[in-house]
Parts: C-alpha cells; sequence; structure tokens
C-alpha cells in the first residue's frame, strides 16, 4: 500500500513538472510576440498623380518596456524635402503607443519609392530593440502632348507625346471629339512617340489625344 502511494505521488509529481514546463513554453511563446515593437504603416502601397499630397499614417507599440525614438526614412536614407512627419498622439514610456503621420506634398519621380518608419525600444535586459514597417509610394504613370513637336508636315499632321518608356501608348483621332478611333499603338522609347497622321491632309479638322493601354 505504502509502495502504491509513493509512486501515485511521484507520478503527480512528474505530471505536475510537465504541464508547469508546457505552461512556461506557452507563456515564453506568446512573450516571444512582443519582444519588439508592434510597428504598422498605412497604405502599404499607393500610387498617386504628379503633383498630389498623399499622408502616411504609421503606429507603434511596445508592452515590455519603454519607446524611446521613431525615425522615417526615404529609400533607407534622408526623407526628401518635400516630405514632412509629426508625432500626433502617444508619449516615449512603458507600455507606450506612438501615432506618426508623414506627408509627402507635390510628389514627383524623385520622390516615389519606399518610405520606412522605426522605432525603437527600451526592453530591459534585453537592451534596445527595434523593428520597421515600410510603404511604397508610386507615380502613376501620365502622358503629355509636346506642342513644340506637333506640326502640320507636307506628309500629313505630325504628333509628339511624352510617357514613360516601356508604356504602351495608342493615339486616337476623333472629327466630333465624341466618337474616337485608335490610329497609332505603339512601346514609347526613349521618353516620347511621335507619329505622322496622313489622313490630316484631306479633312477639315481632326482631334487628337493618347493614353497608355
Amino acid at each position: 500500500m505504502e509502495y502504491r502511494r509513493r509512486m501515485h505521488s511521484r507520478l503527480w509529481l512528474k505530471r505536475a513538472i510537465i504541464s508547469l514546463i508546457c505552461s512556461v513554453f506557452i507563456e515564453a511563446k506568446a512573450d516571444a510576440q512582443v519582444l519588439v515593437p508592434v510597428v504598422s504603416v498605412s497604405p502599404s502601397t499607393t500610387n498617386v498623380s504628379n503633383g498630389d499630397t498623399i499622408t502616411l499614417n504609421a503606429s507603434a507599440y511596445y508592452a515590455l518596456g519603454a519607446l524611446t525614438s521613431i525615425k522615417w526614412q526615404f529609400n533607407g536614407g534622408a526623407l526628401p524635402t518635400n516630405a514632412t512627419y509629426a508625432i500626433t498622439e502617444g508619449v516615449l514610456t512603458v507600455n507606450s503607443s506612438i501615432y506618426s503621420t508623414l506627408t509627402i506634398s507635390n510628389i514627383s519621380s524623385a520622390s516615389a519609392g519606399t518610405y520606412t518608419i522605426t522605432a525603437s525600444a527600451l526592453g530591459g535586459i534585453l537592451g534596445l530593440l527595434s523593428s520597421s514597417a515600410s510603404s511604397t509610394v508610386g507615380i502613376i504613370p501620365t502622358v503629355t502632348a509636346v506642342p513644340a513637336g506637333s506640326v502640320m508636315m507636307n506628309k500629313g499632321f505630325k504628333l509628339q507625346f511624352s510617357a514613360p518608356t516601356g508604356s504602351n501608348l495608342v493615339i486616337q483621332a476623333s472629327t466630333d471629339m465624341v466618337h474616337w478611333a485608335s490610329i497609332y499603338t505603339n512601346v514609347v522609347t526613349g521618353g516620347s512617340v511621335t507619329y505622322t497622321d496622313a489622313v490630316a491632309k484631306t479633312i477639315p479638322g481632326r482631334y487628337y489625344r493618347a493614353k497608355l493601354k
């Protein structure tokens, strides 16, 4: 009987130890998910028209220590001069959240790229920790007529449009600006496309437009 009691006690102790180990492992696994600051930025990717203004919204949270700083970068370096950021809410304290906005005005190809926010935190014995989130801003391709390159010639009306190299450009024509017909399609090389419309010599009036296909 005494032997059975000892065996039962040892079995109970063994189960308790296993249960404790499992509990510690699960808790450690949960804590591992918050060992570094949680950072997010939205939108994560967007395309805007040339000259537009856009605002990126970011947040950072850290539960195990104090957030010490946030930093915005553009393509891994300094922000362009037309980008400014501000901390809209939050304080740099333990168990804190920080909210930041980055505004990019008058966007051009020079300011299109990847914007990254990095949050750093002091995590006690773990030292200085950081994590990042990024947003990619692109420019919607546009087509622009080149007035200096559009002129009537002996062979017809010469048209010139500027557009991103590698894009597929379609030129359309109309006599009433209501009904349009595609008269030329080609891939843009060197940033522009030139086309001479011979039909323009045979009719009194003709309108043109171009778009990316």
